[in-house]
């Protein structure tokens, strides 16, 4: 044996290295690594300005008026504070300074004696139903059609199933054709929905 590893010396070694080589790839075995979602720069800017980035429109006695750009989140003094606060003549008592923004919202501030037609009183149940906003039955998931008076989970899943199989709603009145929903039920949506 003494004789065959002298003639042949690299086959004891042979043993050893692929060891040690499966040692070293045990210990260095690379962590599972996440999965990458690829996107198109245009569609990442859309994603963040559209979540970060909203525009107030400020007319009316303020030192500053124009446009404005706000965080979501922001209230109405701080866009006020953006435009360079009041002005002198501005009727600050009108003005609801805790109210939350909205994106391409127009805040017009009034001057003294300038009656504006906007209620800071809390809106009773028949102010509140007519300024309810109408669900669009093509964009509406099955959630939030099921807001709708009269419309149950399985009702809003047809809606959607049958958008999905026969494309959207042309008119209103095609709301119809999903099973389940009559003339009647139709009526009673009339005011809820859109498309």
């Amino acid at each position: 044996m003494r004789e065959y590893l002298k003639k042949y010396p690299y086959l004891f070694a042979v043993p050893l290295i692929t060891v040690l080589i499966l040692f070293l790839f045990v210990q260095n075995e690379p962590e599972e690594a996440e999965p990458m979602v690829f996107t198109t720069q245009s569609s990442v800017q859309e994603t963040e300005q559209s979540s970060s980035e909203w525009y107030v429109d400020v007319k009316g006695a303020v030192n500053k008026a124009g446009m404005y750009r706000i965080n979501p989140g922001m209230r109405l003094m701080d866009v006020i504070d953006l435009a360079g606060g009041f002005t002198a003549e501005a009727d600050q008592n009108q003005m609801n300074f805790s109210k939350l923004l909205a994106d391409q919202e127009i805040i017009y501030v009034p001057r003294i004696g300038e009656e504006v037609s906007v209620s800071h009183e809390a809106p009773n149940k028949e102010t509140a139903a007519k300024t309810v906003e109408k669900i669009n039955i093509n964009t509406a998931d099955v959630d939030e059609l099921q807001q709708l008076s009269g419309i149950g989970e399985k009702r809003a899943a047809d809606i959607v199933k049958y958008r999905e199989e026969n494309g959207s709603f042309q008119a209103i009145e095609d709301l119809t054709k999903v099973t389940g929903i009559g003339e009647k039920t139709l009526e009673n949506l009339k005011d809820s929905i859109t498309i």
